[in-house]
């Protein structure tokens, strides 16, 4: 993956070209974001990574760590170097 650009709650990266599995667009990049999973009774469950496609907003729940994908938000929030790239 490589880092397209970020905002405070996701990162947009790029991805290995592939068919969108809600539209069928050629899709190259993503929208990763955390997301907060409740169960029925809306009791927290944990976070998970949730991507989703730009052509259509389709979700894709491949797994990407959530350890990960918080420590890079956090980092590109607070690191000098990040501050104005992508925005």
């Amino acid at each position: 993956m490589s880092l397209i650009s970020f905002d405070d709650s996701s990162i947009t990266v790029g991805i290995i070209p592939q068919t969108c599995g809600a539209c069928g667009n050629r899709v190259d990049r993503v929208r990763m974001a955390l997301d907060v999973v409740v169960g029925g009774t809306s009791d927290f469950l944990g976070i998970r990574t949730v991507a989703t496609t730009l052509c259509c907003g389709g979700q894709r729940k491949r797994g990407y760590p959530v350890e990960l994908l918080a420590r890079l938000l956090d980092h590109l929030q607070s690191c000098p170097n990040h501050q104005d790239v992508g925005k």
